[in-house]
């Protein structure tokens, strides 16, 4: 399946790229966004731990020169190093989902669509892999994981699938034993293992602490003015970024012109409109059905 960007007109009136801006796309992916950015008149900075998303890269780089692109291949969470060579963003870009390409590779492990390794990781060259959780991990570990990670609502019940079946090599393995644990799949409906695959990935990546550590060093990055974007494909991940937009937003003024918050030192940034697909973008792209879009623009100097 072809990637297609989500949320891209939200993404580019947010983020307002155009000649003299620099924004940076995070999460480069297969560099949907980061086109877009470009075609605007952008510089783009771009980050992705993936090779494949370095070779894509690399065409891209090729086609627009050093000027107005650069990639690093750098997790996200690496975000203020890389703001230290590159200078500070008018726009950052978190999409915090995984590519089309990466789910339709079965080598990848990220799907339960088809056969592969129990593999998940997105930087394939280093780190734990699924199989190695599914395999290692005790019940109660697994269970933990399960309900943190994805939510699954039976956590208990597929933990102790899990652990019966192994060693699970593949991710049908893995698959098949949630289902069994819990209740066949079903045509039309969502997959028993969805939230158990998510959670996976989750844990595989490190994909919580890589996210607080990423909003942990935006007044490093963003410069006053600047707005940054984030993209989000479940309630986790969105209830931390809504949580960190609200926990460093200035209030709203009452009409006596009163404002609150403006003492405290952790107000610095305003938020701006929540957005998910229209009805039309997820019959196009059914991929973008649970995205979510929060933004924030930053007002001031951070306050010490």
């Amino acid at each position: 399946m072809e990637h297609v960007p989500v949320l891209l007109e939200a993404i580019l009136s947010m983020l307002q790229p155009a000649p003299g801006r620099t924004v940076y796309d995070a999460t480069f992916g297969r560099g949907g966004h980061t086109r877009a950015f470009l075609q605007r008149g952008a510089r783009v900075v771009a980050l992705d731990v993936d090779p494949a998303a370095e070779a894509e890269a690399q065409k891209l780089l090729a086609e627009v020169g050093p000027d107005r692109f650069c990639f690093h291949r750098a997790n996200f969470s690496d975000l203020e190093k890389v703001a230290a060579k590159e200078g500070q963003a008018d726009g950052l870009l978190l999409d915090l989902g995984i590519s089309s390409p990466q789910v339709d590779q079965a080598e990848r492990g990220f799907s339960f669509q088809q056969s592969g390794p129990l593999d998940m990781r997105m930087d394939p060259t280093s780190g734990t892999t699924a199989a190695d959780l599914v395999n290692n991990l005790s019940e109660p570990e697994l269970r933990n994981l399960l309900r943190e990670g994805g939510e699954d609502r039976d956590p208990g019940r597929i933990a102790r699938g899990i652990v019966r079946a192994r060693p699970l090599a593949t991710t049908l393995d893995l698959a098949t034993a949630v289902c069994r644990a819990t209740r066949p799949a079903r045509p039309g409906a969502k997959h028993p293992a969805t939230r158990t695959f998510l959670a996976l990935r989750r844990a595989v990546n490190r994909e919580g602490e890589t996210l607080e550590k990423a909003l942990s060093a935006v007044p490093k990055i963003l410069k006053v003015g600047g707005r940054m974007a984030v993209l989000t494909y479940h309630s986790a991940e969105d209830r931390v970024v809504k949580h960190w937009i609200r926990g460093h937003a200035e209030e709203e003024k009452r009409e006596m012109g009163m404002a609150f918050g403006q003492a405290n030192p952790e107000r610095w940034v305003k938020a701006l409109e929540e957005v998910v697909p229209s009805e039309e973008e997820i019959s196009i792209n059914p991929r973008a059905r649970s995205a979510r879009l929060r933004g924030a623009e930053r007002l001031q100097e951070e306050k010490k």
